[in-house]
């Protein structure tokens, strides 16, 4: 069918880059395997299996048990020579750190911090070698390992004075259940571009615009499904570690029991569903090259691409922004729970069993409401991030006027709680999904790699903010200025991104690089 016959069937009018992309198809048709139900739910399994682990055991536990031991392990904070007390209710301790005294919870949220830096470095290292040849999934299940060891590993802190070897294993599994993450996300951008309904409006001719439509809501569908199926498997989780943690009187071996078992699950139904989980490989890697050289340079590359790339730019200032600022309101929120509000170990995993079930109520509910008012991405992400700044503003202004509440009761944290879970899954989902869809087709793990770049490059400033803002002003709720400061600021970068522009822009930037590859290929021939 000749480009004639294609502008006259289509309802809108092409761009001279529709009309480039329509020739390239009729040309050459790359093979794309359609997406298959048992491809789809290995992928969403894996996720949760893998999320289980870091939504339970890094984020919650991991911290109790640090805190905890690093408590066993202070003095009473009004007097420094008084070992701590932490069989009374409401201590308040401080424990000798590197010559200072710190509150556990501060070494916990510095810790924090350290996590997110390491994970920035070993993300920017080795991710963009996940884009060659089948490294995506082998290194996928690689990571899944080494999470599982260093989860079995927290059974070395069997007294308090080693608690800082949790400061050092801590970072380490939450390294690794990052990279897992970016290897796990840049499947997302696949699955929408092989989906049967994709494939069959590109056989049929149909309008690029047309096609876009039916590509965003298929990956729309496929992140809040896997967000659901996620959040699922975190409650499973979650009610394992209440067995452990009731039958052994919420003790810190419970803990590293709990925290040993979220790893060997990681593990287990990563292998059970490998089978299953096509590697999609893309171009090998050429033999004897460095992969950290080889991840460096082309993170190098990529941010050199972004003057082809202004939207997806500006789209990464604003996750860049406001994941810090998100990612911040939970961790002050546990803190506050468990240091001033007397929540116990196990109120502590049913608080983040009540996040994981309101997050799947949340992603349902929210898909639903996209899907009927065929809503944008852009839409639904800064619809999340206006409930977000009213509960802010809520926990901010509220102290103000009185000390009743503002999170001063227990029946808010549970409020808190139910408000948080019910918008946090659609916020990551359609950030994920609208970097899906503004990232250049075969490069989607370096995209994601500077994905997670981009959000743990910021995310260990707000905890070592928060715990700053503690040590001066003995108040963890006036640390909730920072995360409004920041979603503010994040929501009007984020007005500014321009979502068609941004993917015209990346098949241009994909078909150029294609040709530059062909050219040199073509030079290199002729020189033999």
């Amino acid at each position: 069918m000749p480009p004639s016959r294609f502008l006259s069937d289509s309802t809108t009018t092409l761009t001279d880059l529709d009309l480039t992309d329509y020739e390239e198809k009729q040309n050459r048709q790359p093979p794309v395997q359609p997406l298959k139900k048992s491809e789809e739910w290995a992928w969403y399994i894996q996720n949760a299996t893998y999320c289980g682990y870091g939504w339970v055991a890094a984020t919650l536990l991991v911290p109790l048990l640090i805190q905890d031991m690093a408590s066993q392990a202070g003095f009473e904070a009004s007097n420094h020579s008084i070992p701590c007390n932490t069989t009374v209710s409401g201590f308040k301790c401080v424990t000798p750190v590197m010559g200072h005294y710190l509150d556990p919870g501060t070494i916990s949220l510095y810790i924090s911090s350290l996590s997110s830096i390491l994970s920035f470095f070993m993300s920017l290292s080795i991710s963009a070698v996940a884009d060659h040849g089948s490294y995506r999934k082998s290194l996928l299940i690689a990571f899944s390992v080494l999470g599982c060891i260093n989860a079995c590993a927290f059974f070395v802190i069997y007294k308090p004075s080693l608690f800082w070897v949790g400061a050092i294993l801590s970072p380490l599994g939450w390294t690794f259940f990052n990279i897992c993450g970016v290897f796990s996300h840049s499947f997302l951008p696949l699955y929408g571009r092989a989906h049967p309904e994709v494939l069959s409006a590109e056989s049929r001719g149909e309008s690029i615009t047309t096609i876009r439509k039916i590509e965003e809501q298929k990956i729309n569908d496929l992140s809040a499904m896997s967000v659901v199926v996620a959040n699922m498997g975190s409650v499973l989780i979650h009610g394992f570690c209440i067995g452990i943690s009731w039958s052994m009187k919420e003790s810190s071996l419970s803990l590293e029991i709990a925290i040993a078992f979220s790893g060997v699950w990681w593990l287990m139904w990563m292998l059970i569903i490998s089978p299953w989980l096509d590697a999609r490989p893309n171009a090998p890697l050429p033999k004897g090259t460095n992969w950290v050289v080889h991840s460096w340079s082309k993170t190098y590359s990529t941010l050199r691409s972004f003057r082809k790339l202004p939207e997806i730019f500006k789209f990464m200032i604003a996750w860049f922004i406001l994941s810090d600022g998100i990612n911040t309101i939970p961790a002050i929120l546990f803190i506050i729970l468990y240091r001033e509000l007397a929540f116990t170990h196990t109120h502590s995993i049913i608080i983040s069993v009540l996040l994981a079930l309101m997050a799947s109520v949340g992603a349902y509910v929210f898909m639903v409401i996209r899907k009927y008012w065929s809503l944008t991405t852009k839409f639904m992400i800064l619809m999340c991030l206006g409930f977000y700044s009213l509960l802010m503003a809520y926990l901010v202004f509220v102290p103000y006027f009185t000390d009743k509440v503002g999170l001063r009761t227990v029946g808010e944290g549970w409020a808190c709680t139910v408000y948080i879970g019910l918008i946090i899954s659609t916020f990551y989902s359609s950030m994920r999904v609208m970097l899906s869809e503004l990232c250049p087709v075969g490069d989607e793990n370096e995209w994601f790699s500077l994905y997670l770049l981009a959000d743990k490059g910021s995310s260990w400033l707000g905890p070592f903010v928060t715990g700053a803002i503690y040590t001066y002003a003995h108040d963890y709720r006036k640390a909730f200025w920072f995360p409004l400061g920041l979603i503010v600021l994040g929501v009007v970068v984020l007005l500014r991104v321009d979502v068609n522009l941004g993917k015209d822009q990346a098949r241009e930037f994909t078909r150029e690089k294609k040709e530059r590859q062909n050219q040199q290929q073509q030079d290199l021939d002729s020189s033999k």
